[in-house]
């Protein structure tokens, strides 16, 4: 299967290598949302239309959390899983996982059943965003600071979750 790394770091872009006969691809993302901005961003998400599952072309949209710049073939392939363990969130002024996250969802959505494994889920904003976008009700094992959401694809619901107990407040 075809393997993409998406990184911000400079530093990991030169660690990761490929050989040509490889099906694994490497590039070079910008986040643009600090983990400061988790709540606020959380808001915005659950009023405007163009954050809600389904709401279009996610490399299109104009939710705040959307990453919209990746390369095409991320949003045109049918994933089986996508992992979540970037950019690094570890600090209020750092790029925070919460675009990753939301757009993680979106993609698992516009594909058949996808997993996607988040990591550090110890922490507050992975913990919020998880629970918010892939849903508790996805969650289908955790081991140590990762978690595994099993994504059903091809939905045309409205909501992300199907709880309306909302965890986070």
């Amino acid at each position: 299967g075809t393997t993409i790394f998406l990184e911000d770091n400079p530093e990991k872009l030169n660690t990761i290598s490929t050989n040509s006969n490889s099906t694994s691809r490497i590039y070079k993302v910008e986040y643009h949302t600090l983990a400061r901005e988790a709540y606020k961003l959380l808001k915005h998400a659950r009023r405007n239309p163009a954050c809600a599952p389904h709401s279009g072309p996610l490399e299109n949209s104009t939710c705040k959390l959307a990453l919209t710049r990746l390369p095409r073939q991320v949003y045109r392939v049918k994933w089986d899983v996508v992992v979540v363990d970037g950019p690094s969130g570890d600090a209020p002024d750092a790029a925070g996982r919460m675009a990753a996250i939301y757009t993680a969802s979106m993609i698992a959505r516009a594909g058949n059943t996808t997993h996607v494994v988040v990591h550090d889920v110890d922490r507050l904003i992975e913990k919020w965003f998880s629970w918010e976008f892939l849903c508790y009700d996805n969650l289908v094992s955790s081991k140590g600071k990762l978690w595994n959401f099993r994504i059903p694809g091809q939905s045309n619901s409205t909501t992300f979750c199907p709880s309306t107990n909302s965890l986070i407040e």
